[in-house]
């Protein structure tokens, strides 16, 4: 359930005079504040802060993530295939059938590299294979390779590639994104600035309001005294009434805008509407004008923010991303040609054949023919062999190994792969697009050197009119008083009438709210040169992490 507390101020010395009014949800119990403490709790509540920081951090992670094209991928793929296929050959297989067990064990390895838009792969496969085939020697066998590619790019994607253009880009962006971040910081400290003024000139608007209230009361006090010793006519009673109505009216609403410049202010420095700090009345410890830059000069304060604003080192980043974009779309338009070069290294190696050698059965054949050739006194036919298969292959895995570590089956080829894409519209609409866009942020840039220019020269045509506003105000204010006073005087000796002291008591008061607005956009001012000139973090001690 909501507190609401009851002030009371008293204005004058009579208690019928006192005017109330409720503060919603303020409490009696003041918290002095500085403008740097209201700037700490700021920038360490601010929920706007929090936002863009995790703003920052996403572009940060985006540029890991386009880093990602080059980590190295390894892929492992084991399997196992039965094969039984119908063949109408009987030297490939019993019975019109060829059976074959296959056990497969691969690894591939793929690797981009960031130099030249080069890359390499390794592959490593291996089998082990039964088979009935009576033809094979080895039987069950293992059969190895090792192959492995380079590719390297001649024109197209040699200087920049996508991958290697999406790094540079996201970390242009991601420093976008810092600067976002300081650009949000200074827009907050500004405008808890601002608040802050906003605050000091509702209390001191309120503490106007209250002596204007308390002058209006004292001169109704007056005239009741002088109507009952018959020295002023009743019919001033109804003016001073009316008078002092109309200033509580006024008290009243200072009242309201000063409790909405306070729950304005808590807004930006409070973390939650939890915060036990809502209650507090906040009193603003620095009441006094904030110091101007020393500089008046135009050129100096225009040529000093365009190196300080952050929007100007925003604009650069962008362009110096569109300048990388440029440059991957122009090579694009090339003919893409790669050198390509593979090594390949095989290993075999297995347990001889249990199976009956097909060649045997010529064997009868082969004695036949020699003893007719024996009788006929013919000299005897040798008998044709095939060879044998190099002990290197006969054994398990290891003899695979062997083979294509140590052995003597490897293979090199090199050789020229061309890609080339008929007018190739898509890469240089693309890279018109780009040239579009460097176009359009060079007139981007113009732009906010003309805002900056415009900003700096505001502020400082604003702290020099507030400047003078506030001589004005306060020799107006001096001088107002000084005519209330004398106007008093007269009053007092029956020589002026209620209504004049009335006005000079308008006069006087309007003069001192004049002098709080004065003060008020002065300091205002200086706030907006800070944020102008590209010093508000430095004039504050901010330092961005």
């Amino acid at each position: 359930m909501r507190s609401f507390f009851l002030i009371t101020l008293a204005l004058c010395a009579s208690a019928a005079d006192l005017p109330t009014i409720a503060r919603v949800g303020v409490s009696v119990t003041e918290k002095k504040l500085t403008l740097a403490e209201a700037i700490e709790m700021a920038l360490a509540n601010n929920l706007d802060i929090e936002i863009e920081r995790t703003n920052r951090d996403q572009a940060e992670t985006a540029v890991r993530i386009a880093q990602g094209a080059f980590d190295p991928r390894l892929q492992f793929q084991p399997g196992y295939a039965a094969n039984n296929t119908p063949t109408g050959s009987v030297l490939q297989g019993v019975d019109g059938k060829l059976s074959e067990d296959t056990s497969t064990e691969n690894f591939y390895y793929r690797q981009k590299l960031p130099w030249w838009g080069s890359s390499f792969e390794v592959d490593f496969t291996n089998g082990r294979t039964s088979t009935t085939n009576l033809f094979s020697s080895l039987n069950p066998y293992f059969n190895s390779q090792l192959l492995v590619n380079f590719t390297l790019p001649l024109l197209r994607n040699r200087e920049i590639d996508q991958d290697r253009a999406n790094i540079s880009i996201r970390r242009k962006q991601r420093d976008v994104s810092q600067k976002d971040f300081e650009i949000r910081v200074i827009d907050i400290v500004t405008t808890v600035q601002q608040a802050y003024w906003d605050l000091v000139a509702a209390r001191e608007d309120v503490d106007v309001q209250a002596d204007a209230v308390e002058l209006a009361a004292q001169q109704l006090a007056q005239n009741q005294r002088m109507i009952r010793s018959g020295t002023l006519a009743p019919i001033e009673l109804s003016a001073s009434e009316a008078e002092l109505d109309r200033r509580k009216d006024t008290y009243y609403s200072s009242v309201g805008t000063l409790t909405e410049a306070e729950n304005n202010l808590k807004t930006m420095l409070l973390p939650g509407r939890h915060s036990e700090t809502w209650s507090d009345q906040l009193v603003p410890v620095d009441t006094n004008t904030a110091e101007p830059p020393a500089t008046d000069d135009v050129r100096e304060a225009v040529a000093d923010a365009l190196k300080r604003r952050p929007e100007m080192r925003q604009v650069a980043l962008r362009k110096d991303a569109n300048q990388i974009d440029r440059q991957l779309n122009s090579n694009q338009i090339k003919p893409q040609i790669n050198l390509v070069g593979s090594y390949t290294s095989t290993g075999l190696g297995g347990a001889l054949s249990s199976a009956e050698n097909p060649f045997d059965s010529f064997q009868p054949i082969y004695d036949r023919i020699n003893q007719l050739s024996a009788a006929a006194g013919l000299p005897p036919v040798a008998e044709s062999s095939l060879g044998n298969l190099p002990g290197s292959l006969i054994g398990g895995y290891g003899a695979t190994l062997a083979g294509i570590f140590g052995g003597s089956y490897q293979s090199v080829q090199v050789g020229l792969q061309l890609d080339f894409t008929a007018r190739n519209r898509a890469a240089r609409g693309n890279y018109t697009n780009t040239l579009i866009e460097a176009k359009r942020l060079k007139f981007e840039q113009s732009r906010t050197e003309q805002l900056i220019e415009s900003q700096v020269r505001n502020a400082l045509q604003a702290i020099q009119t507030a400047r003078q506003r506030i001589v004005s105000a306060e020799t107006g204010e001096r001088a107002a008083r000084e005519k209330l006073e004398s106007e008093t005087r007269l009053f007092q000796t029956g020589e002026s009438t209620n209504f004049f002291v009335l006005t000079r008591q308008n006069e006087y008061l309007d003069a001192r709210r004049r002098a709080v607005l004065a003060h008020l956009d002065f300091n205002k001012a200086v706030a907006r040169l800070e944020q102008a000139a590209g010093n508000t973090l430095p004039n504050h001690g901010v330092t961005l992490r």
